[in-house]
């Protein structure tokens, strides 16, 4: 009775740790990175190779998402046969278990409906990539090289404004260096005078 239920629930918590692996993997296809399939997700991938990572998956997932739910079916049914059995009937009816299977039913929909979410988000992204002329190799690899040329061009036009800048912030500096010296200079200039002046014998000023 018991080992019954433990084994339906270790092969439903197996398959669901893959369904989530996979969910991953199908999430990352967005980005263009999903582990093994990295080689075929490049810069120069087509969108058909896109489309076969992406067929590919999807039948593992669903594959997956039918077992589960047939598990979990089989988990209902033995603890509703043995509810009918007077021996196991309070065993089966018991709360715990209850919350076990339904537990389960909730991770099942909740993957049923990230998994529907993905595919159609993906699904849509490849045909608008399909539409955009993301199927020739060729073009891609050729936009790819067209959008590296304008990023590093974009990146010397930042650094030549960068020391522009900074050549125009030097001459300011100097610039005020030189004023701020000059300034010195002319109090220098005038404090002597004042200097002077204020030595003078004012009686002999008078004569």
């Amino acid at each position: 009775m018991v080992e019954i239920w433990d084994d339906l629930r270790r092969r439903a918590r197996t398959l669901e740790n893959h369904i989530d692996v996979k969910l991953v993997v199908l999430n990352k296809l967005a980005s263009g990175t999903s582990g093994r399939y990295d080689s075929l997700l490049s810069d120069k991938a087509t969108v058909s190779s896109k489309q076969e990572v992406f067929d590919s998956l999807s039948a593992e997932i669903e594959n997956m998402i039918a077992k589960l739910t047939q598990v979990d079916d089989q988990m209902t049914e033995y603890l509703v046969e043995c509810q009918a059995n007077s021996r196991t009937g309070a065993w089966a009816s018991s709360p715990a278990l209850q919350h076990t299977l339904r537990r389960h039913r909730e991770i099942l929909r909740d993957y049923c409906a990230e998994y529907n979410r993905s595919h159609d988000n993906i699904r849509n992204q490849l045909q608008r990539e399909s539409l955009l002329g993301g199927g020739s190799s060729e073009s891609s690899y050729l936009n790819n090289r067209s959008k590296a040329s304008d990023m590093y061009l974009k990146e010397s036009e930042h650094i030549s404004n960068c020391d522009r800048l900074l050549d125009e912030q030097i001459s300011i500096a100097i610039s005020a260096k030189e004023h701020v010296h000059n300034q010195r200079v002319s109090l220098r200039d005038i404090s002597k005078k004042m200097n002077t002046l204020a030595s003078f014998d004012p009686d002999h000023l008078l004569v």
